[in-house]
């Protein structure tokens, strides 16, 4: 008799390619992820867009240009302040196994959404993961500008999604952008105001940064349970 089929637990990771506290929970997860492969259960993993940069922010950048880091954060919090937020932020990613850059830019991510809404479309988890990790790793780890056409091209050829002149093609027109645009009003009507926010099997919702412990422990409550959906709230960011 044959082993029954693996349960499925899907994970929804609504987040923001400029926010840090993201970028320390898709390490953290993933983590998580890789330290439960004893458990009868596959993992669907899905990153959903969000933005923090927007026309309407109160501190709204020029669309065609980027702006740095430190500058943005000393407008939007004062200097000294700005500081001590980063420096928690900078000690947390240590923590999960990351560094910071000390500067970088902040930029309109909707067009890095779009690439990883399309890579999970064309190549599932595994191509918007492997997308993911070039993204953040270059946007919070370089510092480098995420909106720019030559290192999306760049990214998208890399992950096997595309070949350069059709991945220039696609960030030139507005393919996936009415579905990235859906997801983030839907997260947005559901009461999703920061991010990351993580919806866990239809029954965990976690609002904030959360230690890879804590998603190892849900992981294996989740094995033929069927809790309720529970809400757990910690750092969340506007953009840091």
């Amino acid at each position: 008799m044959s082993d029954p089929d693996p349960r499925i637990i899907k994970i929804i990771i609504i987040s923001d390619y400029i926010c840090s506290f993201c970028y320390i929970v898709n390490k953290s997860l993933h983590d998580a992820i890789d330290a439960c492969r004893d458990l009868p259960v596959r993992f669907d993993v899905e990153f959903r867009p969000f933005t923090l940069m927007c026309s309407s922010s109160l501190y709204a950048i020029d669309a065609n240009k980027g702006t740095s880091r430190r500058a943005y954060l000393a407008k939007k919090f004062g200097k000294e302040q700005a500081e001590a937020k980063w420096k928690v932020a900078a000690d947390m990613a240590l923590k999960a196994g990351l560094k910071l850059a000390e500067d970088g830019v902040v930029c309109r991510s909707i067009q890095a959404h779009r690439l990883s809404v399309k890579a999970y479309q064309v190549g599932g988890q595994p191509m918007q993961r492997e997308l993911n990790s070039l993204i953040f790793d270059a946007c919070l780890a370089k510092g480098d500008d995420i909106s720019r056409e030559s290192f999306l091209a760049d990214a998208a050829v890399k992950v096997g999604l595309m070949n350069r002149e059709r991945a220039i093609e696609f960030l030139r027109s507005t393919e996936a952008l009415d579905c990235v645009e859906k997801m983030i009003e839907a997260a947005r009507a559901n009461g999703v105001n920061g991010v990351p926010f993580i919806i866990i099997d239809g029954k965990w919702a976690l609002n904030g940064v959360q230690p890879k412990d804590c998603y190892i422990q849900i992981f294996r409550k989740l094995q033929g349970s069927n809790n309720r959906l529970s809400t757990s709230r910690t750092m969340t960011a506007s953009v840091l």
